[in-house]
């Protein structure tokens, strides 16, 4: 006997086999055991999803004698009759070669007569949509009203293209995509079945290739049995699929990260001189990336993606390179390229050049670039300790004149050496500072002359710094823009400015309306309470009346040390 294909040979004969569908199952079981049975179904989704088998299995079921749970026995006459590929009560028809107006006229004229052995006759139409529009014409009337016996079936997997006048006389069914999961339980029973020993993790891989088609994973677990005699491995299930190698991979991305231009370019050209298709490499590429961004932010992502230790500490090691986002934004790049490779003759140039814009996100002017840069930047600030900062050295300079300590310091530019020669007798104190200014060499050496003055020195208090009035002010305006109740308020106040004077911050107003809305005690109980942050702040109104209000602290510092420290 020939060998019978997986997908074949485990072809789903009742509802309870039938995995994935469990909505469409329960409604065309309960319809048989109701008798509520319509006269025209229609089954659309992606190819291998069970729209034929599911339909064969229909049709079984509405002629069987002795249904089980809505499902066929199997031992009846009238399912013994079905299982002859001779009968002819069930039709199954390819439109894909059959699309003729003249082979759906053939239909039209067969339908009026009865079944033979059973009691409905059954039109199983696969690929539906490949009919012309005269044979669609030509379906519409059969198909709106059929004889009691007959039920028409249709499957397709593009619904779209069917005219609207044949999805209105319909039932229709959406198949959806097999869980992984599901398939994964699918294989290891087949496996189990047929003797053939395999790991887990080879399993989920062929699960995984599937794509949620029952059929398309059975012809790659097909594959796989014929690898060899032994234990089906992880490595040997790429190998059939064509995968390119992950550590490959791992190099292209981990230099990535790292921004070696040269490590992303001699990876790539080791994966393409082994033959690798560059829309595979593409699409292997964005898989791996994807793959990283469930290793970086899921904590179940071993369970989830089912590989060896050893891979999946490879890639816990290099998804913790990097944060999350900019790994989001190597997985657009990467797939953004699929549809310009379609159209490109340089294919190659494409691909190295999206993998060395990924590679330089400082090159990248995208919004999302940038914000990976700063959440670069953010973390590298978060991890920073205390002791990572340079604390700057305080140098303190005093000064004695006659024992008595001075704070101010006398620099150098402040104190130029004088040159006139004076009796030494006659030379006060020399002062002693610390450092030690340097002198050019050309100079000679002369102390610096300081004029006594004790008395004024002893009662010279520190000046305090001054507090920016444009600082303020601005700080108070933007509090006041996210405080409910004082929109007004804030609109008033940014037209207008603020000095300081000593301890009164005085707001500068050009109209008596703005003058009002500050004068209310509200409004200016919320501004002395910004003010107050600050320091122990005075507000008042200033209209013009009391003149200008400056703020020089660098002129009162010139001041003092002017009458405290004279240079001759």
């Amino acid at each position: 006997m020939a060998y019978l294909a997986l997908y074949r040979r485990f072809r789903p004969t009742n509802f309870d086999k039938v995995i994935g569908q469990d909505v469409i199952v329960k409604t065309l079981t309960n319809q048989i055991m109701t008798d509520k049975i319509g006269h025209a179904y229609l089954f659309c989704g992606a190819r291998g999803t069970g729209k034929t088998s599911l339909a064969k299995i229909f049709a079984k079921a509405v002629n069987c004698l002795q249904p089980i749970n809505g499902s066929p026995c199997g031992k009846c006459l009238a399912c013994q009759s079905l299982n002859d590929p001779s009968n002819i009560d069930v039709i199954e028809m390819d439109a894909a070669s059959n699309n003729k107006v003249e082979h759906v006229r053939e239909i039209r004229e067969n339908v009026q007569y009865p079944p033979i052995n059973v009691k409905y006759k059954v039109y199983i139409i696969d690929e539906v949509h490949m009919l012309t529009p005269e044979a669609f014409n030509a379906l519409l009337k059969t198909l709106e009203e059929p004889p009691k016996h007959a039920i028409f079936i249709l499957a397709t997997t593009e619904p779209q293209k069917l005219p609207a006048t044949i999805l209105s006389r319909c039932m229709r069914f959406d198949f959806r995509l097999i869980e992984t999961k599901k398939l994964h339980d699918l294989v290891c029973e087949i496996y189990d079945e047929i003797g053939k020993e395999y790991t887990d993790e080879a399993v989920t891989a062929i699960a995984k290739a599937g794509e949620g088609s029952v059929r398309d994973t059975l012809s790659v677990a097909d594959l796989c049995v014929s690898i060899g005699d032994g234990k089906l491995s992880y490595n040997d299930v790429l190998s059939v699929l064509g995968a390119t190698d992950l550590n490959k991979l791992n190099d292209i991305v981990k230099n990535m990260f790292l921004g070696n231009i040269g490590g992303v370019l001699t990876a790539t050209d080791e994966l393409l001189a082994l033959g690798k298709s560059i829309g595979v490499l593409v699409k292997d590429l964005a898989g791996y990336l994807r793959d990283l961004l469930v290793v970086k932010t899921c904590k179940t992502a071993k369970e989830i993606l089912s590989l060896p230790d050893d891979r999946f500490e490879t890639m816990l090691s290099t998804a913790n390179m990097v944060n999350e986002v900019r790994i989001l934004r190597s997985l657009e790049i990467v797939s953004g390229i699929e549809n310009a490779l379609r159209f490109s003759t340089q294919q190659r140039n494409v691909l190295e050049s999206a993998l060395l814009k990924a590679s330089t996100p400082e090159n990248d002017g995208n919004i999302d670039a940038l914000l990976s840069r700063i959440k670069t930047l953010e973390d590298k600030i978060k991890n920073l300790s205390s002791e990572d900062f340079i604390k700057p050295t305080k140098v303190e300079v005093t000064s004695t004149v006659n024992k008595v300590e001075v704070a101010p310091v006398v620099t150098k530019e402040q104190a130029p050496i004088v040159k006139e020669e004076k009796p030494k007798e006659q030379l006060p104190p020399i002062i002693e500072t610390k450092p030690i200014i340097k002198e050019t060499p050309k100079v000679e050496e002369k102390p610096i002359i300081v004029e006594e003055k004790p008395a004024q020195i002893t009662n010279v208090e520190p000046i305090k710094p001054s507090v920016d009035a444009r600082r303020v002010w601005g700080t108070i305006v933007r509090k006041l823009r996210t405080m409910p109740g004082k929109t007004i308020l804030w609109v008033a106040c940014q037209e207008l400015s603020a000095t300081i004077s000593g301890n009164t911050l005085y707001i500068n107003v050009t109209g008596e309306s703005e003058k009002n809305l500050l004068l209310k005690d509200d409004n200016l109980l919320v501004i002395k309470e910004l003010a107050s942050s600050f320091g122990d702040f005075d507000v008042k109104i200033n209209d013009g009346s009391e003149g200008e209000v400056v703020q020089n602290q660098k002129d009162r510092v010139s001041e003092f040390f002017s009458d405290t420290v004279e240079i001759k």
